[in-house]
């Protein structure tokens, strides 16, 4: 073996060295990132500390029972009279995923997986004047029954520090077990955001970073 082989051998193994150390270290780095971060107490990970930025994971969602991961993009605060409640802005990769957390007894949690028009649930902006004014009413969608829960004026903040409030109207929609939910806002310029939402627990939700 002659002394330029002999170089060229330990060259390349010197550079195939550096490039497995580099593959370890973003590796370590990747796993890392997917892990619960360590230095927060465990009370700590909750999702109602979580802004933008964070990372969660979701499991056992919607009617196959999907898990993904997603990044909160914004934190939006909902105010109506006393009451407070939040929007988690999420970006699942292909599309946007929204969380709502809510306060009540215990912490109430829902994911919002489809936005949909008021064709798409059978009703017009009469039906809901006619149920506002009655209290009450309902109407069916892929073979449940939605009651009216609620309907009121509230306050959007698109952020959770933003002083531009946008304020709305909007009616809460749900089957009898509470497990699934339609929401529909009014918004000042007219148009309306329906949202499907359904339920989830705690136990479904684990926090990889708090952003």
């Amino acid at each position: 073996m002659t002394l330029v082989t002999l170089i060229l051998l330990i060259a390349c193994g010197a550079l195939g060295f550096y490039f497995w150390k580099n593959r370890v270290r973003a590796r370590r780095k990747q796993l890392e990132a997917q892990a619960p971060l360590k230095s927060y107490a465990k009370d700590e990970l909750r999702i109602e500390n979580v802004g933008p930025g964070a990372v969660i994971h979701l499991t056992g969602i919607g009617p196959d029972m999907d898990e993904f991961d997603l990044k909160v993009i914004a934190k939006h605060t909902y105010r109506q009279g006393e009451s407070n409640w939040y929007e988690l802005e999420c970006d699942k990769g292909s599309e946007n995923v929204w969380i709502d957390m809510e306060e009540d007894d215990e912490l109430e949690l829902a994911v919002t997986l489809r936005k949909l028009k008021l064709r798409d649930i059978g009703i017009d902006k009469d039906d809901l004047t006619r149920m506002d004014d009655d209290e009450e009413g309902k109407f069916e969608f892929e073979g449940d029954t939605y009651w009216l829960e609620d309907s009121d004026a509230a306050v959007f903040y698109r952020y959770s520090d933003d002083k531009n409030a946008e304020n709305f109207y909007y009616w809460d929609f749900e089957v009898e077990s509470g497990k699934k939910s339609i929401g529909v806002e009014k918004w000042s310029n007219g148009s309306y955001d329906v949202g499907y939402h359904e339920a989830i627990k705690l136990s479904q939700v684990t926090i990889y970073s708090l952003g």
